[in-house]
């Protein structure tokens, strides 16, 4: 650092600061991105790590140019050249630009791209902010933090990436995409420049994934024949029919006004593909949707439909829990435009499988892969890589070893979990703004996005990255929670809404996000290590352990409490739920963070252990065959030397919260019913007999009753009088 002058900051990110500088050495203005290693993740940093590689060999006009890098023991540096405003900033007075000014832009633009996307390179996060003006108004695009490098042999990609102003259909409709994408968000650039708005705005993130879905693009009538044919062949909902680059290059709005480079592969994503390697893209296609629908481990007996979340075919073991849902008639639920449009704003199709299609497929994976064409190890395997809204990383395939067989027979050889984390930054206040407006609508009464895979599956996805904090995932978390409080849901579309969470795996993903959420990062962890494989019975590294509780801020803590309250309600209305949640905690093998949970036992955090003991005796009750799970909860927490992470019955029973004392009595009577007597007496003792038997003169009618029912059931057990 000592090569520059820090002048003063330009913008600050969720992913650090860029300060403008001075190179001392020829007095030439530099830009200086610094990011924090501070709370990152090895993976995190790996990710920074490879934004740099990329941005390293490129070398045009149009790009800004990465002039140097180097790592501080608390941060990584990125010393790129000096750009004088952004686009945003440009048009940000008047509010548009004129035809031959957002032309010479496009120029610069579609430059920029011929030469990402010949050397094979996908942008996917392109819109204003990342477009950056130099003294001579000539553009440059930047931040390469969610580009991605495409092998040879990778056509298309499925992981959602890039802002949702901007996003390109296929990308909300999951489906494989390729460089089409970045090509619609070009023309939605080019759009806002002459309209002054993206062509589809809203604060609503459900609304604008409604708009981009079904309506059509009002266009401009005042620009020029050539500017509209250029623009109308961009914004082509049916990425087969935008234009190709040999289109594009030849098209009058453009032609001749292009810097070509020369590329460094030899398949260029801007040449016409082969018959062969057209063949092998679609059947990427077909792989990477075919792939999508991995079925879940089975939980003992369950049939295959249980195992992919849906509603039908329960397990012999389970009994539907028919919890008749407080809701009245009321208001008619707005119902969705959603027959296709004419004109060349029709949604797209062709290889493309149509909504009604992706509907009936029984399952989706927790996220969606990265990788075209997975990699098939032998045996079970499980995938943790990178990923959210904003997302990608390498993924990595963890091989089955003997903790499977000794951990559960729940996960079988076939059927695996397939649990993909983003450690990419995410937009925190974009999305806190977006979920807001959606809360409101969803409040006032619209359940038809909830009613739809895709605009869940959005919703979603937060649930999957560190890097959304903990008032994003409250948001989540009580946004997917509204149609089970207001009134006026009818129990049809509570019935559709449930299916839709259970093929989105909500309950798993709101698992997932919990210990993302508590889990601790080390940040002196080294990163060519980062990526070894752990147990299978253990996604995280060997090094990586939870948070102490009074680490957690008010924030983790109203996160936690949303969370689990909607876990709670949904396994008691559907034993499928339970399942799922079952399968989440074996595969995650997370028995000492429950432990950790159950030990909340402050005020500010008693609902937490509420519902986590109303959830872990409703797995007792339905779902006995799974007890181990609450077996190996007090194996990891009872048993251990160390007291950070007891669990302590007689505070549970002896706490002023009365719906705390009830529920920690009948969930002993569970455990004493279904788990075998030597793990009862992890936790037995004489105090928690004395402070049980206390509880029969309770004050609380509830209580009296839950502990005198309790008394009486393991009054006869062989360990109910002994202590330890």
């Amino acid at each position: 650092m000592d090569k520059y002058e820090v002048i003063r900051t330009l913008g600050e990110g969720s992913f650090g600061r860029v300060y403008k500088a001075k190179q001392l050495s020829d007095d030439t203005f530099v830009a200086l991105k610094v990011i924090s290693k501070r709370g990152r993740s090895a993976k995190e940093l790996k990710g920074f790590r490879r934004e740099c590689e990329i941005q390293r060999h490129l070398h045009h006009p149009n790009v800004i140019r990465m002039l140097d890098s180097f790592e501080t023991e608390n941060e990584i540096v990125v010393i790129t050249e000096f750009a004088q405003k952004t686009l945003s900033t440009e048009f940000a007075k008047t509010g548009f630009l004129t035809e031959d000014r957002v032309q010479k832009i496009v120029w610069d633009l579609v430059s920029a791209l011929y030469y990402l996307h010949s050397n094979r390179i996908l942008h996917r996060d392109l819109k204003p902010p990342n477009i950056l003006l130099d003294t001579n108004n000539r553009a440059k695009l930047c931040d390469f933090g969610f580009a991605r490098n495409m092998s040879t042999g990778t056509h298309v990609l499925t992981s959602i990436k890039g802002t949702p102003l901007y996003m390109a259909p296929e990308l909300i409709d999951e489906k494989p995409y390729d460089y089409n994408a970045d090509l619609w968000s070009l023309g939605c650039i080019m759009y806002e420049l002459l309209m002054g708005s993206p062509p589809f705005c809203t604060k609503s993130l459900l609304q604008l994934i409604r708009l981009i879905r079904y309506e059509e693009i009002k266009w401009p009538t005042f620009s020029s024949e050539n500017c509209m044919s250029f623009l109308k062949g961009l914004l082509q909902k049916n990425p087969l029919k935008r234009l190709t680059w040999d289109e594009i290059l030849s098209h009058p709005f453009v032609k001749g006004h292009i810097i070509i480079s020369k590329n460094s592969t030899d398949a260029p994503l801007t040449r016409p593909l082969s018959p062969n390697t057209l063949q092998a893209k679609e059947q990427q296609m077909k792989d990477s949707i075919k792939n999508k629908h991995i079925k879940l481990p089975c939980s003992k007996t369950p049939t295959q439909e249980q195992c992919s979340g849906t509603t039908q075919n329960k397990s012999s073991n389970s009994k539907a829990n028919k919890t008749s849902q407080n809701s009245s008639t009321g208001e008619n639920i707005k119902k969705s435009n959603s027959q296709d449009l004419k004109n060349n704003n029709s949604k797209q199709n062709s290889i493309f499988p149509s909504k009604e299609e992706s509907s009936q497929k029984s399952s989706t994976t927790f996220d969606h892969k990265e990788n075209s064409i997975p990699q098939r190890t032998p045996g079970p395997e499980r995938i943790i890589q990178n990923h959210g809204l904003n997302h990608v990383s390498p993924k990595k395939n963890i091989e089955a070893n003997e903790n499977v067989s000794q951990d559960s027979n729940k996960i079988s050889a076939k059927n695996t979990f397939s649990f993909i984390e983003d450690n990419q930054p995410i937009e925190t206040e974009e999305w806190i703004l977006f979920l807001q407006r959606s809360l409101q609508e969803v409040i006032a009464g619209e359940m038809v996005s909830l009613t739809q895979i895709g605009q869940t599956n959005v919703l979603v996805s937060p649930l999957r990255n560190p890097n959304a904090n903990s008032k994003v995932l409250s948001f989540v978390a009580r946004l997917l929670s509204i149609p089970f409080v207001v009134k006026g849901v009818s129990e049809d579309t509570l019935v559709q809404i449930k299916k839709v969470y259970l093929e989105v795996k909500l309950v798993p993903n709101l698992v997932y996000a919990t210990k993302l959420l508590v889990r601790e990062h080390y940040e002196n962890q080294d990163s060519t290590s980062s990526d070894s494989s752990s147990p299978i019975d253990s996604p995280l590294p060997k090094s990586e352990t939870y948070r102490r509780l009074s680490e957690l801020c008010d924030e983790d803590v109203q996160a936690l409490e949303y969370i689990f309250l909607l876990v709670s309600h949904l396994v008691h209305t559907s034993d499928d739920f339970l399942l799922q949640f079952c399968d989440a905690i074996v595969v995650l093998s997370i028995y000492p963070l429950l432990g950790i949970l159950l030990s909340l036992t402050c005020k500010r955090k008693v609902r937490v252990v509420a519902d986590l003991l109303a959830i872990l005796s409703q797995l007792l009750r339905k779902l006995p065959e799974n007890c181990d799970i609450v077996e190996k909860i007090l194996i990891f927490t009872q048993s251990k030397d160390t007291e950070r992470n007891k669990i302590n019955f007689v505070d549970l029973l002896r706490h002023s919260s009365h719906l705390l004392r009830e529920r920690t009595c009948l969930f002993i009577l569970l455990m004493s019913k279904n788990l075998p007597e030597n793990s009862v007496k992890l936790f037995w003792d004489t105090n928690v007999r004395e402070t049980l038997e206390a509880l029969v003169y309770d004050s609380i009618e509830t209580v009296r009753n839950a502990a005198e029912l309790t008394v009486l059931e393991i009054k006869s057990k062989s360990f109910y009088s002994e202590g330890k």
